[in-house]
């Protein structure tokens, strides 16, 4: 718990820093649970990260079984448990394959609810980054409220690196040799205090796999005056918000936000998103600005959401992200 509650003071007194040092993987076999691995690999392998693989299996007892039936299902679930992790390990080694070497992995395979298990297992490992796929075996396409990478994302209080195939490019996750890319990262931003935490992910992304750096800021007008004023108040911003040697470059467009962001990222085929979701309590839950969460939906590329925590002066009027 230290951990994750100094990276989220880190990130609310704006001292944070992208340098994941353990990476959490959740693994239930299917194929964009391997696409993550191959991501979170490439992570550990340029950050030099720990990296976990998490699988989490619900094992339920039948409340009518006696006491000697129940025993016995424990046993057999025990030696289940067993093979599971032999398996999980088989299947790491399969996808990843010469690249597994030289990686610091460690196996967990928990009997809970798939969204605990990740969140207390982030907790308990003290892992500073999840990297999960965007649906499961349930074969989602698309999120929707409630399933489990939302509820992590809404709840995580570090960084949540969300992957799908990407529109212009397959990988197959089949083949070992087979490994994602980062040539072109998009950073949307609004100039505020919640953009800082992304741009400061996407600059050392950019400077760990080479990238070529886009900011982008979307303003709702057509006026050329007010687009030419916004590009150097953004190109002000992002001196005052990170310093950057990194190749980027800066674009304004007019129109809504989350149309603008998809649609960037399909035109210059960009390689992942990094975007700051800014978690606003409300009672019990969390929610995010209808940004986040239209590109978090419909992004044609994978998406690391970094989270930003208002403080309580700004829950009674949360600024969309």
């Amino acid at each position: 718990m230290g951990s994750e509650s100094a990276l989220k003071d880190k990130i609310m007194n704006g001292a944070f820093s992208f340098e994941p040092k353990h990476i959490l993987c959740p693994l239930d076999f299917s194929e964009l649970s391997d696409l993550s691995l191959k991501y979170a690999a490439a992570g550990a392998r340029e950050y030099g990260a720990k990296l976990t693989v998490l699988h989490a299996e619900i094992f339920e007892l039948p409340r009518y079984f006696s006491r000697t039936q129940r025993e016995k299902l424990i046993q057999e679930l025990s030696r289940a448990k067993k093979a599971i992790q032999r398996d999980l390990t088989k299947h790491v080694r399969r996808i990843l394959g010469q690249s597994e070497a030289g990686l610091a992995l460690k196996y967990e395979v928990v009997e809970a609810h798939p969204v605990k298990a990740i969140l207390e297992g982030a907790e308990k490992g003290l892992s500073d980054l999840i990297v999960m796929g965007t649906h499961g075996r349930g074969g989602l396409k698309s999120l929707v409220l409630g399933s489990v990478v939302e509820n992590v994302v809404r709840n995580a209080k570090v960084p949540v690196f969300t992957v799908r195939q990407k529109e212009h490019e397959f990988i197959d996750t089949n083949l070992a040799s087979s490994a994602p890319r980062l040539k072109r990262i998009l950073c949307p931003v609004n100039m505020t205090e919640g953009a800082k935490g992304a741009m400061t992910a996407a600059v050392s992304l950019a400077q760990r796999f080479q990238s070529h750096l886009t900011v982008l800021y979307a303003l709702e007008t057509e006026e050329p005056e007010d687009l030419s004023k916004a590009g150097e108040e953004l190109q002000a911003w992002i001196s005052g918000a990170v310093n950057t040697q990194s190749d980027w470059k800066r674009v304004v467009r007019p129109g809504h936000a989350a149309e603008q962001i998809i649609a960037f990222a399909k035109e210059e085929k960009e390689d992942l998103i990094v975007l700051g979701g800014q978690h606003n309590p409300f009672l019990e839950a969390t929610f995010f600005g209808r940004t986040t969460e239209l590109v978090l939906r419909h992004s044609p590329v994978p998406v690391l959401v970094i989270p930003h925590f208002t403080s309580k002066k700004d829950h009674c009027c949360p600024k969309s992200v």
